[in-house]
Order: C-alpha cells, then sequence, then structure tokens
C-alpha cells in the first residue's frame, strides 16, 4: 500500500468513491471548505455527470484535485483546466487502463512506431472497461508513447455483431509524424485478457505483454525489464500525484493529457457512428 500523507503539507480527501477512501486509510465524503491555497489534494470519483462539478468546487477552494477516469466531457474537462490555471493548483487524472504499461517508458522518450493491440476477454478485467474506457485507453497510451497531443490523419472501423461492436482497428498519423495502429476486441474464447504493446525509436524500443507489467525497455547498448510493481494499482497513482504536488512538481497525467484522449476518442466515435 502506498504511503499517503494523511496530515501535514498535502492531506487528503476522497469525494464520491468510499471504496477508494478505504483502501487509501483517509477520510471519504465533502471535502472540507477553508483550507489554503495549494494545502491538500481531493480525489474525486462517484458520478460521472458529477465529478466536474466536485472539482470545480474543490480547484475554487484553493485545493488540487484528482479525477478518477472518465472526468466527463472535453469541454468541462477544458473549462476545467482553466480554472485550475487561474487559481494555481494542479489537476491531475487516473489514466483510462492504469499507468503501470508507462512506468518504465525513460523521461522525454517518444516512439515514432506504436502498435497495440487489446483483446478484452468476455467477463474479464479490461472487459470491465467497456468500449469508452478501452478506446480511451488505447488513444491514451498512443499518443503518451508517441508524446503527441493531435492527430493529423485518424482512420476507425469496427466489426459489429448486429449493433453490438466486437472490435475495432485504429490507424493515426500523429501531428509531430509519429504513426499508431491499435486494435481492440472483445472475446468469448480467449482464456484470459491478452495486451501486446510495442512502440519504437531510432535506437530504442519498448514492449509490453500486460498492462500491470513487466516492461521490456531495449537500446542498442543493453535490455532490461523494468519490476512488476505491487499494491493497488489507482492507488498508485494517486500516491504519485501527491508526492508531485508536494514536490511542487506538475502531475504526470493531467488535464491536456487526458484532453488529448476526450478529443481524439470523439473523432473515433464519429466515425463508428
Amino acid at each position: 500500500m502506498p504511503q499517503i500523507p494523511r496530515a501535514g503539507p498535502v492531506p487528503l480527501t476522497v469525494v464520491g468513491a468510499p471504496e477508494l477512501a478505504a483502501r487509501l486509510g483517509v477520510s471519504a465524503g465533502a471535502p472540507p471548505a477553508g483550507s489554503a491555497s495549494g494545502r491538500r489534494v481531493v480525489v474525486v470519483g462517484g458520478p460521472v455527470a458529477e465529478r466536474m462539478t466536485h472539482a470545480a468546487r474543490a480547484v475554487g477552494e484553493g485545493a488540487h484535485v484528482f479525477l478518477l477516469w472518465p472526468p466527463g466531457t472535453a469541454a468541462g474537462a477544458d473549462a476545467l483546466a482553466g480554472r485550475a490555471e487561474e487559481a494555481g493548483v494542479e489537476v491531475g487524472l487516473a489514466r483510462p487502463l492504469g499507468a503501470r504499461a508507462l512506468a518504465g517508458v525513460p523521461d522525454g522518450w517518444a516512439a515514432r512506431l506504436v502498435t497495440l493491440t487489446l483483446v478484452a476477454r468476455t467477463g474479464g478485467t479490461l472487459a470491465g472497461a467497456g468500449w469508452p474506457g478501452l478506446l480511451a485507453g488505447a488513444v491514451d497510451l498512443c499518443s503518451t508513447l508517441a508524446d503527441a497531443r493531435d492527430a493529423s490523419r485518424l482512420d476507425a472501423v469496427a466489426e459489429r455483431d448486429g449493433d453490438a461492436i466486437r472490435a475495432v482497428a485504429l490507424a493515426g498519423r500523429f501531428e509531430n509524424g509519429a504513426y499508431a495502429q491499435a486494435v481492440v476486441r472483445f472475446s468469448d474464447h480467449a482464456p484470459a485478457d491478452e495486451v501486446a504493446l510495442y512502440a519504437a525509436r531510432p535506437g530504442s524500443r519498448v514492449e509490453a505483454r500486460s498492462l500491470d507489467g513487466p516492461l521490456c525497455v531495449e537500446t542498442q547498448a543493453s535490455t532490461w525489464r523494468v519490476p512488476v510493481p505491487s499494491g493497488d494499482p489507482l492507488a498508485d497513482e494517486v500516491a504519485a500525484f501527491v508526492e508531485a504536488v508536494g514536490a511542487g512538481r506538475p502531475p504526470a497525467y493531467g488535464l491536456g493529457a487526458a484532453l488529448t484522449a476526450l478529443r481524439l476518442v470523439a473523432r473515433v466515435r464519429d466515425q463508428l457512428r
């Protein structure tokens, strides 16, 4: 279990996610008003339609905010980003499919090619994310590894069983020239969820066969595997955010990156209609 500051410079409150609060060992419910600017972190979950309201209130009171995925609409996230900038606070988010598959990527590393396959076994962990979470997660992983903020071209094709989508293939050229392909599908026959992540740039590559790791990083000089973290993945993301704001650093995953995923997913869904 990560060590979460419960008092001192960055106290923590969880709103709308009592199970997460229990796992973190912190208070749940409406955050107390009147704290000094930058002196606390509010983790916001609960109904998606209410998350931006809770987040805006906390930002207005001078708190840093960590939003569970999904945060809501792109328009709401964009408005919240403006309020946070005015208030001088940080807003971080949980990644759609978690952060562990990216934990060992070197700082500043940007792929020129990304390929990703996600096979969600019916009834498995990935299937629990549903199509919104799976598409957002695929787009997030590809755009993050490519260090991209927009796509100059994005194509999406779906295979359906009646009205139900069973598989989606994505291909995109990002504005920085990087290229990505992703296939996301459901399976009634796969014995377990399947993940195949590959990203490359001249002289180095990263690969993963699970969203929980290990991540294999290969360069011309060496190859190493990033150890698989133990403990609660979401709690680790919260702890990393608390540590970052306590140290005065921007979060690893903020509203800018989340807006990239939300906008690209909206483009994908438009093509799939």
